[in-house]
């Protein structure tokens, strides 16, 4: 006998990414930009839908913050 059960997958993802950029020259520039994500729902294995933004470690829960703070200088 084969059980099936269908998923909801209704995941849902949402984020905000403010930031500015400061020109202490004609070359030189600091910057800032904040990222928010909040996610809600279940992911396509069933389990809880977690957050993961590019180049940091994925979330263990619903929510991540990541802060940049830069200077650039171009040559």
């Amino acid at each position: 006998m084969t059980v099936s059960r269908a998923l909801d997958l209704s995941a849902s993802l949402n984020m905000h990414q403010p930031g500015t950029d400061y020109f202490l020259s004609k070359r030189t520039d600091v910057y800032f930009v904040g990222i928010y994500q909040k996610a809600a729902g279940t992911d396509s294995t069933g389990s809880a839908a977690v957050v993961a933004i590019n180049g940091v470690t994925p979330s263990n829960d619903n929510h991540q913050v990541v802060l940049r703070v830069g200077m650039r200088h171009k040559f």
